[in-house]
């Protein structure tokens, strides 16, 4: 379970930095005065492949899938949210994690954050 919450901790930061997680789809206008579009990213599944060998130095991997959900929010000036919001459909990102590589004295080490065992079972 500790190793998990690094996992989900390294997600939230490289979903909230990266250019995948901005908000780049184009909402539709309310057309109401005195509304504004908020356009929002929101990372709703994660998971991982079995691990894998990539290459004989001892590297280990794991095939991330993020699922992003992009939203169209619609906020009045005090704040209050709009029923008419609405979500757009869902997005698979993938992306090959490292999570062990050679060590200095010929084992093999985990890159943070991974706290499982290397080589995996």
């Amino acid at each position: 379970m500790r190793h998990a919450v690094h996992w989900i901790g390294l997600v939230v930061a490289l979903v909230a930095f990266s250019p995948v997680a901005s908000a780049q789809h184009a909402c539709d206008d309310l057309g109401d005065k005195g509304w504004r579009t908020v356009a929002t990213v929101e990372t709703v599944a994660q998971k991982d492949s079995a691990p894998y060998r990539a290459d004989p130095s001892g590297s280990w991997y794991v095939e991330r899938t993020v699922t992003l959900l992009p939203f169209c929010n619609f906020y009045n000036s005090v704040g209050n949210y709009s029923l008419r919001s609405y979500s757009l459909s869902p997005e698979d990102h993938k992306e090959q994690v490292q999570i062990c590589r050679a060590s200095e004295n010929g084992g093999v080490e985990a890159v943070a954050p991974y706290a499982g065992k290397c080589p995996p079972r």
